[in-house]
Formats: C-alpha cells, structure tokens, sequence
C-alpha cells in the first residue's frame, strides 16, 4: 500500500496549478497598457467569473467524476483551461477593448472557472477513497496545493511576461497548465479494492442526513468568517497603519495557509471530525478578537493573521475528510460538490461584507465582530452535530 502516497502528491501538484490560476493581478498592469485601461474592476471581473463558474459547475463536476472516475475529469478539464488561455491569447489581434473584452472574461474568466471545478471535484474525494485509515492527513497533504499555487508559479509569469509580451504569456501559461494537470491526471486511479462501508450514500439519501446541513453550514459561516478577513487583509493592515509589513505579511501567512491543512488533516485523524472543528472555529474566534485590539501591531498583526489563515486552509481538509467520514465514498464526487457549494456562498460574499462594513462604518472593527460571530455560528452549528451523534 505504499504506493498509495503517490496520489496525495499528484491532487497537491494538480491543484496547486489550479490554485496558481487565481495569480490575476500579475496581468492587470499590461493589459492596462495594452487597451488603456483605467479601471482595474474591469479587469478584476474576470477572478468573479472564475467564482461564480467554479460554483455552479462544481456539483454536476462531482457527478461526473462519480460516473467516469478521474482520469476523463482530469484531461477534461485541462483541456477547458488551455483553449481559455488561447482563447486569451487572441486578444493581441484587438486594438480596442471592447472588442476584445469577450476572449479576456471568457479566456480567464468562465472557461478557467468551468476547468477548475470539473478537475477539483477529484483529487481530495479521490485521496480520501485511497486513505480511509489516515483521510485527514492525506486529503490534507493534496489540499496545501490550492494554498502555493500562486506562490509556485508566480515567478513563471513573472518571467513569461519580461521576456514577451502578456498574450504570449497567456499562451506558455495554458500549455504548461494542460501539461503538468495532464500528466498528473494519468497517474490517478481509482483503488481496486475497497473496504466496505457500513453504507455508502447517494446524494439523495446524504440530503435527507441532518449531518449534511450541519456540515453544509457550517462551512459556509467558518468559511464565511474566514475570507471577510483573509479578502480585506491588505486594506485592513493599511488601516492599522503597518503597511510595510504587507509583503511580508502575504508571504508568512501563505506558508501558515498550506501547513495549516496538513496540521488540521492530522488533528482530525488523531480526534475526531466535531473536535478537530470545534477546535478550529474556536481558535479562530480567539485570534479575531486580538487582532481587533491590535492589527495595529506588525508582530501581532503577523501572528494572528497567520493563525487565521492557517485555519482557513484546515477548513479544505477537514471537510472533504468529513464528508468520506459520513457518508461514505462511493458517491463522494457528488456529495462533497453539493457541500462544497457553501464555500462558493462564503467566497461570494465574505470579503464583499467586509469590504462593505467598513464602507458604512469608516472602519473595519465592525468587520471583526462579524467575524468572530460567524465562527460562533459555527461553532454552535457543529456543537450540534456533535450531541446529535453522540
């Protein structure tokens, strides 16, 4: 069974390309130059696209998986990705932006979205089928790809686009995309043998389970609470006046995101589902409420928001992980799509909400309570789930 380790490996490869897709801020300054472009929201339309279509497809995505396993999904959804960055790359035969609006929200935007949410609804349903005895550890271990994706492959670009101009870079980037999801797409297998469960459930029978909407709001509030700080962490360091240390802010935090879901994984493995949770939504209550007393203080800003973001990233191991746990592992795919479809409430309106407080308030302490309130919701959802069971 030792070989076993190779698809942990393979899902942090995969998705560590998919989460590096999310690098958009890299292309804004050329294409500003390109077209003329003054308003950035333009161009920041394409990442809202990318949400919005990695939602919606997300759930038939694990359907799909479920009725063909992984390898179809995989070059599937690599191709998606490489004809969206040609597609971008056509832009250079545009002179205005209007005309070539079309390929950038297509090419970035909806085509990505749909590639993504078709390859992710593999890897980490995938591993927890391999690993039924370390599922946390191992769906953790794919999980920190989403979290260094960008940190990995922003030099590439970087690179790409010193050399040549930003429609070839959309080109290299899209065929380097399509060869390494690809390749790892390949190696990935379904187990041949496999324990039986004391029984396996299908969506419909996983809707009617009071564990699914424990599971499905909980989610979505920890989620929630999550990404109103980790969406307005720059502007909300600048308020507290210690925007030097944003650089290396993003950087620490980073690193505490990807370990955080291994360190999550492994709790789990080592507790249980409700405690590994309760623990998380509770130390981040504790982290928010310091940080509102003192992001004014670079070392204690550094600190606190790495404990956030470290949690945070356990959020993509420990539910996945609950998901196999619960309902089983042969309808997976579709069970955690349907789940899964809580983070796409929280990743549409987290950062939006805390962006907007501080709109009405003048401030972002406001932000903070929301915050630490949503993990309490959550906390008290899961706390629930844990007497049910018990």
């Amino acid at each position: 069974m030792g070989s076993r380790w190779v698809y942990p490996f393979a899902g942090l490869v995969i998705l560590s390309m998919l989460g590096s897709i999310y690098a958009f801020s890299l292309y804004y300054p050329p294409l500003q130059d390109k077209f003329g472009i003054e308003s950035v929201a333009e161009l920041t339309l394409a990442f809202s696209l990318v949400t919005v279509t990695y939602s919606i497809f997300i759930l038939p995505s694990g359907f799909f998986y479920d009725r063909f396993g992984p390898k179809i999904p995989i070059l599937l959804g690599a191709l998606i990705i490489f004809i969206g960055y040609l597609s971008a790359s056509l832009m250079r035969d545009f002179s205005e932006w209007n005309s070539a609006k079309l390929l950038y929200y297509l090419g970035l935007g909806v085509l990505p979205g749909l590639g993504m949410a078709v390859i992710d609804a593999v890897p980490r349903p995938l591993v927890a089928k391999w690993f039924p005895d370390k599922t946390g550890t191992a769906v953790g271990i794919a999980a920190v790809g989403f979290g260094i994706g960008t940190a990995l492959v922003t030099p590439v670009i970087k690179y790409f686009l010193d050399v040549t101009d930003v429609f070839q870079t959309f080109l290299y980037m899209g065929i380097i995309y399509f060869a390494i999801i690809s390749l790892m797409g390949l190696i990935l297998k379904e187990p041949e043998t496999r324990k039986v469960e004391e029984v396996d459930f299908s969506l419909k029978m996983a809707l009617k389970d009071k564990k699914f909407y424990i599971l499905w709001l909980s989610f979505a509030s920890a989620s929630f609470a999550g990404l109103m700080f980790i969406g307005n962490a720059v502007p909300i360091l600048k308020e507290g006046g210690v925007g030097e240390i944003i650089a290396t802010f993003l950087i620490v935090t980073s690193l505490f995101n990807a370990g955080g879901r291994i360190f999550w994984g492994i709790l789990l493995d080592r507790t249980s589902v409700w405690t590994a949770m309760q623990f998380n939504f509770f130390i981040t209550m504790i982290a928010l409420f310091m940080l509102k007393f003192a992001y004014n203080l670079p070392l204690t800003a550094i600190l606190m928001g790495s404990i956030i973001y470290a949690n945070y990233g356990g959020l993509l191991a420990l539910f996945p992980s609950a998901t196999a746990i619960f309902f089983g592992k042969k309808y997976l795919g579709r069970i955690y799509g349907a789940i899964f479809t809580s983070w796409g409430v929280a990743g549409l309106l987290g950062a939006f909400c805390g962006g907007l407080i501080k709109d009405l308030t003048q401030s972002y302490i406001p932000s903070f309570y929301a915050a630490i309130v949503m993990s309490f919701v959550a906390l008290v959802i899961v706390q629930i789930g844990k007497s049910d069971s018990s």
